[in-house]
């Protein structure tokens, strides 16, 4: 028999990582006064059953992006904070889908550990209300400050989020040692790192959003140069120094160049688009 429920473990003092199955992470940040819950995963888990048992505190629910990995769970929420460019995404969640992913990753060896099924994910109840984060809005939890920091790239409504509280930034899909650029081209997603890089030292750690990946139950926090290495990545694409490679991943084979820690995929016809000035 598997694991049942999701693995939780404690990062920080009133910090939880909440891994779903191998599935996807969400997190779990509790002030003195309220909390915040970093996306909803694929739906998966009675998420907030999982919640009510780490804090009885009123809680915001905000995603890091719209994709149905992330947003999976929304339909138990009467409303969630998101990046606008991803409402539409969000909004759109297709459940048949999003089993098959469940699937996929089951298949890559989270059967082995798990024991969920790709029917384990829910139906919405209904469709929450969607309120838009913008770049600088915080989450004011009491004796906890949680600011949203606007990254395209990985998708156009990209939003990480940085707690000065335990030194960690979440980055969702926006930054991580396997990056997959799909919302915009190379150049915005390089903007958008280059914005990110400004808040370094006002954190220590980088949470993304996916720990333990498949059958791997563990929690780890990016390495420390990945940030910089997926700068590096990115700027040897403009620029044309690139070493291509292609590397299979979930049924498709993707575009990538590897560097450091990092890897970095793309779409090839995306890497400039059409009257947008160069980052370098």
């Amino acid at each position: 028999m598997g694991i049942k429920t999701p693995f939780i473990s404690e990062i920080a003092k009133n910090t939880y990582a909440i891994n779903e199955f191998g599935l996807t992470a969400m997190y779990l940040l509790v002030g003195d006064e309220s909390a915040l819950l970093i996306d909803t995963g694929c739906g998966a888990c009675d998420l907030k059953e999982l919640v009510k048992s780490l804090t009885d505190k009123p809680y915001h629910v905000a995603l890091t992006h719209g994709h149905l990995d992330h947003a999976g769970g929304i339909g138990a929420f009467d409303e969630v904070y998101l990046g606008e460019g991803d409402f539409r995404m969000a909004q759109n969640v297709d459940i048949e889908e999003l089993r098959n992913y469940l699937e996929a990753l089951g298949n890559m060896g989270g059967y082995e550990v798990y024991d969920y099924t790709r029917d384990s994910v829910r139906e919405f109840e209904r469709l929450p209300k969607m309120i838009a984060i913008h770049d600088g809005d915080r989450f004011e939890l009491g004796n906890r400050s949680v600011l949203a920091i606007e990254v395209p790239g990985h998708t156009s409504g990209g939003i990480c989020f940085l707690d000065e509280k335990s030194g960690i930034l979440f980055s969702g899909d926006a930054c991580n040692c396997n990056l997959l650029v799909m919302g915009t081209s190379v150049n915005t997603a390089l903007k958008g790192l280059d914005y990110l890089k400004t808040y370094d030292g006002r954190y220590q750690q980088m949470y993304n959003g996916h720990i333990g990946y498949a059958g791997i139950p563990t929690c780890f926090s990016q390495p420390e140069s990945t940030l910089d290495d997926c700068i590096h990545i990115m700027e040897m694409i403009l620029n044309g120094t690139a070493v291509i490679e292609k590397v299979p991943f979930l049924g498709r084979v993707n575009t990538s160049v590897s560097y450091g820690a990092a890897r970095v995929s793309f779409e090839p016809d995306r890497i400039i688009d059409k009257d947008e000035k160069t980052v370098r």
